[in-house]
């Protein structure tokens, strides 16, 4: 009877170590490759669906932009937000933009590697684009996108968010102006909203994150004049834009990493239309990076990177709440 009780301990025990093991085990984290047809040009991306999703229950869907010379691989380097939608269980794309040769041509190339001297065109049209590139309709791909997964996944159509880096994060920009009726938040790092913009209207109030380092040597804090809005204008420009009524709440967040020089404010704007806000992460001493991601080139090329947090997370943090101000087609 003893050996009996004994064997079915051990047996318990085993299965116990086995479902904990089975536990324990990491995700594959594996990212899918697909491409469409927009405009008759052959678009590409990079996808992650979380190992949680079913089909039951309606995901969020974020759209992560690259930046210039980059492409969705670096994306994914620079941000993790795959590892990310795993935890928090919705989807992410890393969309491509288009590449346009020294002739001007758009060409499939032969590999997406990062080149910043490179005389090959990698950018999203942001609404300043010349030649070939000013005829791309990226605001659209990104629309017929959107809908792309909505019919291939059971997303959550008022839970659509868009965040980007650079070229990226100025394209986050334009399409919080022209999409905000499909879009219900943007994060932008390292990218502010284009001139062209400061007297334009979006479709719809929208919350928007922004990310900056006032020491970024790529892409001035101060803007440039003629084509991009400072941050302070950025921020001024949303908050009008959403009817933004409060003062902001500014607090400086833990310097968590000893040894970096770094420091972070955070601003929030609320009473917008809708429950929208306007937030800005100031990182004082920060450059040309995505706070949390590698420090993908330099410092006295891109400036520093801030580890006190993780800009993908923080921009998710922010987002996740926030829905479409005005959801014309429910499921």
């Amino acid at each position: 009877m003893l050996k009996r009780r004994l064997s079915v301990f051990l047996i318990f025990v085993l299965f116990l170590s086995i479902c904990s093991g089975v536990a324990a085990e990491e995700p594959t984290y594996e990212v899918k490759s697909g491409k469409m047809m927009f405009e008759g040009y052959e678009r590409t991306y990079k996808y992650y669906v979380p190992s949680t999703y079913t089909g039951k229950k309606a995901l969020p869907l974020m759209l992560s932009f690259h930046g210039s010379g980059s492409s969705s691989d670096g994306q994914i380097l620079l941000t993790d937000y795959h590892k990310l939608a795993e935890k928090e269980g919705f989807i992410v794309v890393f969309p491509d933009r288009t590449v346009i040769n020294e002739n001007d041509e758009v060409i499939i190339p032969e590999n997406n590697e990062f080149n910043p001297s490179s005389p090959i065109t990698r950018r999203w049209n942001t609404g300043t684009a010349t030649g070939t590139l000013a005829g791309i309709d990226d605001v659209g791909f990104t629309s017929a996108l959107i809908d792309h997964f909505d019919a291939a996944f059971n997303i959550d159509t008022s839970r659509v968010y868009a965040t980007g880096m650079s070229n990226g994060a100025m394209f986050s920009n334009r399409l919080a102006v022209e999409l905000s009726d499909k879009v219900a938040g943007i994060g932008a790092v390292t990218g502010q909203l284009g001139s062209m913009y400061a007297d334009k209207t979006p479709k719809a109030p929208i919350t928007v994150v922004h990310v900056m380092g006032d020491t970024d040597p790529v892409v001035p804090y101060e803007g440039r004049p003629g084509s991009l809005l400072s941050v302070d204008e950025t921020i001024d420009y949303w908050k009008q834009a959403n009817g933004t009524v409060s003062k902001a709440r500014v607090t400086e967040l833990p310097q968590t990493v000893e040894g970096d020089p770094t420091k972070i404010f955070r601003e929030v704007y609320g009473g917008g239309k809708y429950g929208t806000e306007v937030i800005l992460y100031k990182v004082e001493g920060g450059g040309h990076t995505w706070p949390g991601g590698p420090q993908y080139l330099k410092p006295n090329q891109i400036g520093l990177t801030s580890y006190h947090i993780h800009a993908s997370e923080a921009i998710w943090n922010e987002l996740k709440t926030h829905k479409l101000a005005k959801l014309k087609n429910h499921k």
